[in-house]
């Protein structure tokens, strides 16, 4: 599939500009696609129909995978072939997105997202990170938050930033974690601080 065709109605230079703002670490071209139009798009084609030349075609191949109709083996085995085109947070957010558990695969999932805590690669690392969190209400929420704990690396921001961003919502939906705090690494735990102070949704009084 030629993706520039594709993506020549949509191109948004100035969002171009910004999105590459935000993100240093990028491998691949930028075409300006904003999100809800990927996820659009991502309605209309298969994912062994796009090849990877642009940032946003791992996105695009990303959310269409997770719609497809196919056994989830398949699927997570579609999904690991794509782990190493992963470059940028924004990837990772947003692909994760399209994997919610349902009743028959969630252990499945579980099981999956948790082995990529022990990547050695930060962006496949935070792809689990941020899956546990998104999907914490379907699983043990002590066993999920310990795991992202232990997978924490407060050298490596984009995993750091992860970690504190899960921890202060799982504060948020249960405030005695707020205890587990001095399990966290020194930088992961104050960014997670920072995270609950500017939080409207967390009024307690937080240990320096």
């Amino acid at each position: 599939m030629d993706t520039d065709l594709l993506y020549a109605p949509y191109i948004d230079e100035k969002y171009k500009e910004f999105s590459s703002s935000l993100s240093l670490t990028d491998k691949l071209e930028r075409k300006g696609i904003r999100i809800p139009v990927l996820r659009s798009l991502a309605k209309t084609v298969s994912s062994e129909d796009i090849t990877i030349k642009y940032h946003e075609d791992v996105i695009l191949k990303g959310l269409s995978l997770g719609r497809e109709n196919i056994p989830i083996e398949e699927k997570l085995e579609k999904l690991t072939v794509l782990l190493p085109y992963l470059t940028s947070w924004d990837q990772t957010d947003i692909i994760q997105s399209g994997f919610k558990p349902k009743k028959n695969d969630k252990e499945i999932l579980y099981s999956y997202f948790r082995s990529l805590l022990n990547s050695k690669d930060v962006y496949t690392k935070r792809l689990g990170i941020i899956w546990l969190m998104s999907n914490r209400k379907y699983y043990d929420k002590e066993q999920t938050l310990l795991a992202i704990i232990n997978a924490d690396d407060e050298k490596e921001y984009y995993i750091s930033m992860a970690v504190a961003w899960a921890f202060s919502f799982f504060v948020i939906d249960d405030p005695t974690f707020i205890s587990w705090q001095d399990k966290l690494q020194n930088t992961t735990r104050k960014r997670a601080l920072q995270k609950l102070r500017d939080s409207k949704r967390f009024s307690f009084s937080l240990q320096q």
